[in-house]
């Protein structure tokens, strides 16, 4: 694993990494740095907007609310993600490729658009097919129209060209306002059960408001008057966005699967406990895969151009990274579980704390798969490796799910889900070594899971004490946060060592 393939050699416009001159390679790492630091602070926001929402949510709208909610959300995102055709992955790496060049770029972003808005006529179709033919979609048509809002929100949201230009910071400051107004919307109007449709249109703006603010923002890199309307030809960006539309059907299908077939082979009190779990652990997923989403146009850019050892380095310190944050939070969850359920959701909850338990893996599981195959194997043009990966996963979920989830209900999804996402990264290794150039089980993945476990053991010296559940919970995460960066203080941790470097010349200045 330890090299790139000589295909990989063969790029366009090759550069000498030796030869590149200082101050490039400097503003690169620079850029960088002040990208993931942007995206960083977006996705802490992102992190506390479910911490302080959730506990209000759980127990106001209750399990049954949230999981009809989720179950409709979950139908909304399969008509997105094929009104999409992969588009805002593929967008990623087109615009990051011709970003340095305004006509090229504007064109190519026009196009895309254009063709992303046609195929949500197909999506809206398939909307008013489903209304009418499915019985449990038509008892909640109202809720299920509100939530389709998703689709063509979506669509003009264009935000795979902030993503593509580095407009991190732009980014981080709309997030903020958007989740600002609907932290205000949330506790001002929803106020009991009754009030579900308001909170799926709080939901659904959480999530694609951002997207208004993008469309409009837009007319800052783009004038309708300097694009060459006759020359464009959106047709092409079908056949290269069909590859990842696969890969983005097969992952969807363990990704809301799980809560389309709760729903309908189990009940929506399953799916509310299911739900619950799977947005806090994507919380933490969203600390892990932090840094990946600011890496992709970085790591297209150096596979187009050649930089062969940029790409290598980069992406061995990422995954090594992800080790770093995903490891300790897997043992966090499955020790402190039932505090975390009890907190989050309140007691009528605790059936979700074995649920829990069961699916903390993926944290790191699809933590490592989504930077290797959508960071790693995706920037070198790899699609297939990764298609191929996924549906492993999918088929084993699938399976899986048909068959423990009348048995188990939401603990069966979670079963599903583990073992698939674990199926998803090991093909991923096995069928992509030549092409990734780290090793899976390296050094830091074993000196990381010693510090995990000696983080966790004073844990259960903690639960014995007679205090409240909210007061166990904190004191637990101190005292694993406390233990688990001294350890990495002691090894001198290369992550921590760059914090404490960067702060450093912070306070010198």
């Amino acid at each position: 694993m330890g090299g790139l393939p000589l295909a990989f050699h063969k790029t366009k416009s090759p550069i000498n990494a030796g030869r590149i001159p200082f101050m490039i390679v400097f503003h690169m790492a620079k850029s960088v740095k002040v990208n993931y630091v942007f995206n960083l602070i977006n996705t802490a926001v992102g992190l506390l907007f479910p911490i302080v929402t959730f506990p209000y949510v759980t127990r106001v709208v209750m399990a049954e609310g949230l999981g009809r909610v989720q179950f409709l959300s979950s139908i909304i995102n399969y008509i997105t993600l094929l009104t999409a055709l992969g588009i805002p992955l593929y967008a990623v790496r087109e615009i990051a490729r011709v970003r340095d060049n305004i006509t090229e770029r504007n064109k190519t972003t026009m196009e895309i658009l254009i063709l992303h808005v046609i195929l949500c006529l197909v999506g809206y179709a398939i909307v008013f097919i489903l209304g009418i033919t499915v019985t449990k979609i038509y008892n909640d048509i109202g809720l299920f129209l509100l939530l389709s809002l998703h689709i063509i929100l979506s669509a003009i949201g264009v935000s795979w060209f902030y993503q593509g230009v580095e407009d991190f910071g732009y980014i981080t400051i709309r997030s903020l306002i958007v989740r600002l107004l609907c932290l205000i919307a949330l506790f001002t109007l929803v106020k009991s059960k009754d009030d579900l449709y308001i909170y799926a249109g709080v939901q659904v703006f959480s999530e694609v408001g951002n997207y208004l603010f993008n469309f409009f923002h837009l007319k800052k890199y783009i004038s309708l008057k300097d694009i060459p309307w006759k020359e464009l030809n959106f047709k092409r960006h079908l056949p290269p966005a069909l590859k990842i539309f696969v890969l983005n059907l097969i992952t969807s299908i363990y990704v809301n699967l799980d809560s389309v077939m709760l729903g309908f082979l189990s009940t929506n009190v399953a799916v509310g406990f299911y739900s619950s779990v799977t947005r806090l652990t994507k919380a933490l997923l969203g600390i892990v895969g932090t840094l990946g989403s600011v890496l992709l146009p970085r790591l297209s850019n150096y596979v187009y151009n050649g930089n062969i050892e940029a790409f290598k380095s980069t992406s061995n310190k990422a995954y090594n990274f992800i080790l770093t944050m995903a490891i300790p939070m897997v043992f966090g969850l499955v020790i402190s579980a039932p505090e975390l359920i009890k907190v989050m959701c309140g007691s009528e909850f605790a059936p979700a704390i074995s649920t829990m338990q069961i699916v903390a893996p993926i944290v790191l599981f699809i933590g490592a798969s989504s930077f290797v195959g959508l960071q790693v194997l995706y920037s070198q043009g790899k699609e297939n490796l990764v298609v191929i990966s996924t549906l492993v996963g999918a088929i084993i979920n699938f399976t899986l799910n048909w068959i423990l989830i009348p048995h188990w209900a939401q603990d069966g999804a979670a079963i599903a889900t583990t073992l698939a996402e674990f199926s998803v990264i090991t093909t991923m290794f096995i069928i992509g070594r030549r092409y990734i150039p780290f090793n899976a089980l390296n050094k830091t993945f074993l000196q990381i899971s010693i510090f995990s476990l000696l983080m966790v053991i004073p844990l259960f010296l903690v639960k014995q004490l007679p205090y409240s559940v909210y007061i166990l919970f904190l004191l637990e995460i101190l005292v694993a946060t406390t233990i688990y960066l001294l350890l990495l203080l002691i090894t001198k941790n290369e992550f921590l060592t760059l914090v404490f470097e960067n702060v450093k010349k912070r306070i010198n200045k």
